[in-house]
């Protein structure tokens, strides 16, 4: 009996980075820590839901913590000359009681974000689109930038049926097992009007063959 394993939390220390930094003293501490990153997470991608959020890197101590916020739509984030960005720090500092200091980048082929990506399929399926479109449309889109592959998975009661299923759709070469291949994935759900779907992407950027050789230019997310 096989499992499935996340392929971002796989990679780490090979061809991803972790998404926080910090080093605890007791394991009360880094309890308290890890749950304070969730915390903050949820906080900033719920307020700003709208800005097209595909990363939050932490990086804290017990009296300072930096926030790095990779958005494609960096407008929405720094609306009138940074005020939005020091509204942010104040209201961090004022529910956490640290010292906060967050810094946008902007995510420059938002197709390489699998978030993105799996945000953009739910919204199209609570706007009652085609699912069979929406997916296609978005394979399309990726594997013109440049990715090696794609692949969507939707889950539910598609097309008003009375019994669940799920459809896959494939495009390039998407290799799960690869250690060497750069691969995002996220999975989130499409509150429709009558029932709820599954939504999960898994992009596949390149492939690292030599350590000599530098791969293809592509944001790192």
């Amino acid at each position: 009996m096989w499992q499935k394993v996340n392929p971002i939390w796989m990679r780490v220390g090979i061809m991803k980075s972790r998404p926080s930094e910090w080093f605890a003293k007791t394991k009360l501490q880094w309890a308290d820590f890890f749950v304070e990153d969730i915390k903050i997470r949820n906080f900033i991608e719920k307020k700003y839901s709208q800005s097209g959020i595909a990363k939050i890197i932490i990086r804290k101590t017990s009296k300072e913590c930096e926030v790095i916020i990779f958005a494609n739509k960096v407008w929405v984030l720094m609306w009138k000359q940074w005020e939005n960005i020091k509204d942010m720090e104040n209201e961090l500092n004022k529910k956490w009681g640290k010292k906060f200091i967050v810094s946008v980048k902007e995510v420059r082929v938002p197709e390489f974000s699998a978030k993105i990506m799996a945000e953009f399929i739910s919204n199209q399926l609570e706007n009652r689109m085609p699912y069979r479109k929406v997916a296609k449309n978005v394979l399309q889109k990726v594997m013109q930038k440049g990715a090696n592959g794609i692949k969507i998975s939707i889950g539910g009661r598609l097309n008003w049926a009375d019994i669940a299923r799920t459809e896959k759709f494939i495009d390039g070469r998407v290799s799960l097992q690869t250690f060497r291949s750069d691969i995002d994935y996220h999975e989130m759900q499409a509150m429709t009007k009558y029932w709820v779907l599954g939504v999960k992407v898994w992009i596949e950027k390149w492939t690292l063959y030599n350590k000599k050789k530098t791969p293809k230019k592509t944001i790192n997310l």
